[in-house]
């Protein structure tokens, strides 16, 4: 079953003809989240988000559930993007990188699948990578119909890239994003990439066996940690609270230039909807 969770507008957006704007997709493991940009001013004017509480086999029967429920989907827009998030994945230095050799990769990690492979070019400042994530053929078959000529690209490269430029000040840095029932976390130290993941969780625990197996691989002495977080996840949440005794010092990810959002930021704390925006701003 597919929930619209959030649906947030921008008062005046309608006075902008969609043909002026672009549609990013973002399809997660348990959500698909649809956000509206102005391409003249690069800012924000809609978000839906929509969830499912276990992955479906039927992609095609989340996109027709999508699509009736949401006011943005069917729209003319100028352009349209798509972002992959959470599937089985595998980073590659350009250097070592093929497909027969990030097949090779996928296939050793998680084993043989009839999944269909998806690649994404990381651009940093001293190198590039390669994501490789492997998705269900339901979900390739239903990109390749609906959105032939639609670009894809992997949303944990926009976050190591995030990471890298909000590393410069900080020997060791995580950034970690939080969406409904996953989190990914991005870990720098000295400028050099440690690790880039994704995780599902059902509870507190969960996230916090992943997180101390990250603190113990990762974290060294002589490295103070800085950590941000941001996404779906509340300062009452058991989640959070249980993750504060671990990393009492961690803190909310700064939120976007307000020129940048133009919906209602009443309605959920800054830092909530902040791993949506961050592919695209």
């Amino acid at each position: 079953m597919v929930e619209k969770e959030i649906s947030q507008y921008s008062l005046n957006r309608g006075e902008q003809p969609a043909i002026e704007k672009q549609l990013t997709i973002e399809v997660g493991l348990h959500y698909i989240a649809l956000t509206e940009t102005s391409i003249e001013s690069a800012s924000i004017s809609a978000l839906e988000l929509f969830t499912f509480q276990k992955i479906e086999s039927d992609w095609y029967f989340i996109f027709q559930e999508v699509r009736l429920q949401s006011i943005l989907f069917d729209l003319p827009y100028h352009t349209k993007q798509i972002f992959l998030n959470g599937f089985e994945q595998t980073i590659i230095p350009e250097n070592l990188y093929s497909e027969s050799a990030a097949q090779s990769s996928l296939e050793l990690l998680f084993g043989w699948s009839n999944m269909e492979m998806n690649t994404d070019a990381i651009t940093l400042p001293e190198t590039n990578l390669y994501i490789a994530c492997q998705i269900p053929q339901s979900l390739q078959q239903m990109l390749a119909g609906t959105f032939s000529d639609t670009p894809v690209y992997n949303s944990l490269g926009k976050q190591i890239q995030l990471a890298f430029q909000r590393a410069t000040s900080f020997s060791n840095y995580w950034l970690i994003y939080f969406y409904p029932g996953s989190f990914s976390i991005v870990s720098i130290q000295q400028q050099q990439l440690q690790t880039a993941a994704h995780f599902s969780y059902t509870c507190a625990d969960d996230v916090v066996y992943q997180i101390v197996a990250l603190l113990n691989t990762y974290s060294k002495p002589e490295f103070e940690l800085k950590v941000e977080i941001s996404g779906i996840i509340n300062e009452t949440d058991e989640v959070y609270t249980s993750l504060q005794k671990i990393i009492p010092d961690m803190q909310w990810q700064c939120g976007l230039p307000e020129q940048k959002i133009l919906i209602e930021k009443n309605y959920y704390p800054l830092h909530y909807l902040l791993p949506f925006f961050n592919i695209i701003l």
